[in-house]
């Protein structure tokens, strides 16, 4: 390749967002619980490693241990993370006195605050801590305490110089599991030490389907010498622009890209992109759709809910340049329920609206809504959370997500207020994680393990799925969010077999709603249907 000669990236390269060599999500970014995973996630882990490495390749063999906390790294890389521990602890020393500080601040008032004046205990609280929280009673007269996180992100708590990415062609879709293994240095991948907010992923987006001159990418992304062997491998020679997206011009549609990524696009073209997480090309046989699939331009982004599986950072980034406006459910202050809002301004995205339940926005022939959604949050809690109304021309869709059916009443009144449902989405992962699988380091004492078994991250099985098809007077339903594709395995770390409950379950579903005469289907891989 000479200087001039126009590239694009090719279309199985990743762009792995890390922070501290760890797979970028939500909570490593919001500043307080990203400060609680460092030392009660991270370094916990790291540190179980390298006191027991065999125990952890022996743990990540064996299926029914799926999922859990053990690093999938061979022994032979003991020294790597024992390094990484270090760094770790070098440079993210404030995040964990913070962290640590802010457990102890729980634990203080937890101990002590005993229903009468909560003030005398501000004087006690860690140094770290002191002016970024606030103490209260909640109506019931529990203690609890909230951070003001906008003053956390103008402080050094908010650490952009750990936000890196991995790049890298990817040889099918499995990788270790994102909360358990950190990703070392390997030898066919390329570092990007740059913030999230920097431009430079937008060029990388960009340039999967704009050619640039060679001599601009390398300049761009700071390419070395020494790794323009390396970085050429990511590269093919083209002076196309090679989209593969098409619309039917005149004819709304949705397109199913796998879990619980669906792109609505309304007869004018407007569209709206619910939860992305988008698959890159991989030689499997089963069927995808992919970044080339999407529209130039996304009016709208919405996310369900504060989860790795609907907010997924590195489809977010690869998709930035090209969004308009991201809407993302109100959050509710406390430390479990950090701000969608304030995380995504932080790493470039300049809009973000917020919407409470009720809500709408509208654009052309598209209107959203935000509608209440119980459930799937081990009984925290948190706001952050909503299902999502998306009306296109005469079709009412309902993207209902994780919904758990607690209160069936709900979606009879949300029917009396919207009338029927066009076409349901509705997520059936009913077995579900304990909530510690993603809280645990957040809570400031362990929960009793029989009490963790009961508060699981799920949503509504058959009896539940059910009912919510026959209050909202569905006229089709089709299942999805189920973690299954395989491009979703390093996150969802869920058993994809037809034995497991959420798929007997779903299928149970399936069946009695054709006894009622509605058309339904349990969506996997990629689906598209014209309305």
């Amino acid at each position: 390749m000479l200087n001039s000669t126009l590239v694009t990236l090719l279309s199985d390269v990743v762009v792995e967002p890390l922070v501290e060599r760890w797979h970028a999500w939500a909570h490593l970014i919001s500043p307080a619980t990203a400060a609680l995973n460092v030392p009660y996630r991270h370094l916990a882990l790291m540190e179980s490693f390298v006191a027991a490495p065999d125990v952890h390749a022996a743990a990540c063999k064996t299926p029914s241990l799926r999922g859990g906390p053990f690093v999938d790294l061979p022994s032979s890389e003991v020294a790597a993370v024992t390094k990484l521990i270090q760094d770790t602890k070098a440079d993210q020393t404030e995040q964990i006195q913070f962290g640590k500080a802010l457990r102890e601040a729980f634990r203080l008032i937890m101990k002590q605050a005993d229903g009468f004046s909560i003030e005398q205990h501000y004087a006690n609280l860690p140094d770290p801590v002191k002016g970024y929280i606030e103490m209260f009673y909640t109506l019931g007269g529990y203690p609890d305490l909230r951070v003001i996180e906008p003053m956390l992100y103008k402080s050094g708590l908010n650490n952009p110089g750990v936000q890196s990415a991995m790049i890298y062609r990817t040889k099918g879709d499995e990788r270790p599991f994102a909360f358990s293994t950190p990703r070392l240095p390997r030898s066919d991948a390329y570092e990007l030490h740059q913030p999230f907010s920097s431009d430079v992923y937008d060029f990388l987006a960009r340039l999967r389907f704009e050619p640039k001159p060679l001599s601009e990418v390398m300049s761009r992304l700071g390419v070395k010498d020494e790794d323009l062997g390396l970085f050429k491998g990511f590269l093919q020679e083209t002076s196309q622009t090679n989209p593969s997206y098409s619309r039917f011009a005149g004819q709304a549609r949705w397109r199913y890209f796998g879990h619980a990524c669906v792109l609505v696009e309304a007869s004018d073209g407007t569209n709206v992109l619910v939860d992305p997480i988008v698959a890159y090309e991989a030689d499997q046989n089963l069927k995808r759709f992919t970044l080339a699939d999407l529209p130039e331009r996304l009016d709208y982004v919405v996310l369900t809910h504060n989860h790795a599986d609907h907010v997924l950072i590195e489809t977010l980034l690869a998709l930035r340049c090209k969004i308009d406006t991201v809407i993302v459910p109100v959050c509710g202050g406390g430390v479990a329920d950090p701000s969608l809002k304030l995380m995504l301004e932080s790493i470039g995205f300049k809009k973000v609206l917020e919407l409470d339940s009720m809500a709408s926005v509208a654009s052309g022939a598209l209107t959203i809504t935000a509608l209440p959604f119980l459930g799937e949050h081990g009984d925290l809690d948190i706001r952050s959370k909503a299902a999502w109304l998306v009306k296109t021309d005469a079709d009412q869709i309902l993207f209902a997500a994780d919904s758990n059916n607690l209160e069936p009443i709900m979606y009879d009144k949300i029917n009396s207020i919207f009338g029927d449902i066009d076409t349901l989405f509705l997520g059936m992962e009913c077995l579900g994680a304990p909530f510690s699988w993603t809280y645990g380091p957040l809570l400031p004492v362990a929960v009793d393990r029989k009490k963790d078994q009961t508060r699981r991250l799920n949503g509504s099985d058959f009896a539940r799925g059910i009912k919510v098809v026959e209050s909202l007077g569905c006229k089709q339903v089709y299942i999805y969010a189920m973690g299954a594709e395989p491009w979703l395995q390093y996150v969802t770390s869920i058993d994809p077999s037809e034995d497991t409950p959420p798929v007997v379950n779903a299928k149970q579903l399936i069946a009695r709603c054709k006894e009622l005469g509605i058309p339904a289907e349990l969506l996997f891989g990629s689906a598209e249907v014209s309305l």
